[in-house]
């Protein structure tokens, strides 16, 4: 199923289309200019942090007792975890003992997909073709079918009011110590949490998806009594409610999801049996290490690992950052060059052929702009912050641009000059 729809831009709002483009462009190059050389401060910055906290970190054996001895140092320990926290989903009722208590709820939903396909014409004009087609699937959100092009695809929730929780401990032991919350955010290994809805829970929720109020035995909601109301759920389900493991299914058919059916999912976790952690030991419980320049650390791992393993990990993920955040500036100051000459090929957009070779002649100036200023940013952000490094970065930037610059001159000049046709 699709829906088609064509409209036609004309030359005079493409130019003007392309006059805010130039605008929109300078803000890129701002933005993009700026995330760069954060990024590479914020590197620095964050390795000289890990340094010095390497240079102060101690190993402490055994955490089955607070120590004074390391009191207000930063410290590496393995231990065991432990939490008496009994979380409780606060609309299903169900739980357990553990660190983390997650609902997760997915609807199934009618999809409006939009595809773009743009023809230039002769004259300067603009063919926009835009299909949307719809499927079936499931999402974490409710769609709102309203503004959907095609009528036919109207989408309905069978129980309102239902959304994504999450429950998590205030007190966790980590041998001898309270683990603070921001360690205790950092305790991962989710793991599926079988439920039970009590009978009468499950009538409730099936008349609330418009399903039947009588138990799979055939006994009627108001027949239910104490003993009835607690009999486990899987053996008294109505048509409209389905529990399998982890999953509550509100709809029909599991196997079959129509638009409209519910799919809520409970997981949870546990207190790991060994956690290594990094942290400022601070009376009973741990605090953040605050280095020279201001910047923070408190690491928490499931399972046991050593200290040099932990900070080369802390290592790697600045780098990483680093690297994903450098692409996306880079791709930002590209993108901000194109859209500023955007100008120039839309120009030539009266005859398309030629606008196509004008473009990517743009396109590919914008890239070498984009790259060059890219790295004489990121040059002169290391001669801020580290600034042998940042002269040799430059240095090299320069470099290639003489290169670039002296092979064009080479080429040209050897370039055979064109002599003239020998007289009759």
């Amino acid at each position: 199923m699709a829906y088609t729809e064509t409209r036609t831009v004309s030359y005079g709002s493409r130019l003007g289309n392309s006059f805010k483009g130039i605008g929109t462009g300078f803000v890129m190059l701002i933005i993009g200019t700026i995330l760069l050389w954060w990024n590479e401060g914020n590197f620095v910055k964050t390795e000289k942090m890990l340094e010095e906290a390497q240079g102060a970190c101690v190993h402490v054996e055994d955490v089955t007792k607070v120590d004074p001895e390391y009191e207000g140092q930063l410290i590496h320990a393995i231990a065991p975890t432990s939490t008496k926290d009994s979380l409780s989903d606060p609309m299903f009722k169900v739980g357990a003992v553990c660190v983390k208590l997650s609902r997760d709820v997915e609807y199934y939903q009618w999809v409006e997909n939009k595809h773009e396909e743009h023809r230039d014409k002769v004259g300067g004009g603009e063919e926009i073709i835009t299909t949307y087609t719809y499927e079936q699937k499931w999402v974490s959100s409710p769609e709102s079918s309203a503004s959907f092009k095609e009528a036919g695809h109207t989408n309905t929730v069978k129980i309102t009011g239902i959304d994504d929780e999450s429950e998590i401990a205030e007190n966790v032991k980590f041998g001898g110590y309270d683990l603070p919350g921001f360690l205790i955010s950092q305790i991962s290994g989710f793991k599926d949490l079988d439920i039970n809805l009590p009978a009468d829970q499950v009538i409730d929720l099936s008349k609330r998806a418009g399903g039947s109020s009588v138990l799979s035995n055939g006994v009627a909601a108001q027949e239910v009594n104490d003993t009835t109301a607690a009999a486990p759920a899987n053996l008294a389900e109505t048509n409209m409610i389905h529990q399998q493991g982890n999953v509550l299914y509100i709809g029909r058919n599991s196997g079959s999801p129509e638009v409209g059916d519910m799919r809520i999912t409970f997981k949870y976790v546990t207190a790991p049996k060994a956690a290594s952690v990094i942290a400022k030991t601070q009376g009973e419980t741990f605090a953040k290490f605050v280095a020279k320049n201001g910047k923070t650390l408190s690491v928490l791992s499931v399972g046991s690992h050593s200290m040099e393993e932990m900070f080369q990990t802390e290592h790697d993920n600045n780098s990483l950052l680093t690297w994903v955040l450098r692409i996306i500036g880079v791709l930002l100051i590209i993108g901000a060059f194109k859209s500023i000459f955007g100008i120039l090929y839309m120009l030539f957009k009266v005859l398309p052929f030629l606008a196509d070779i004008v473009e990517m002649g743009v396109g590919l100036v914008a890239g070498i702009l984009g790259i060059a200023w890219s790295l004489i940013i990121i040059a002169l952000a290391w001669i801020w912050y580290r600034p042998v490094i940042g002269c040799i970065i430059l240095a090299i930037v320069v470099g290639l641009i003489a290169y670039g610059v002296m092979s064009g001159k080479k080429a040209k000049a050897a370039k055979p000059a064109v002599e003239p046709a020998p007289a009759q």
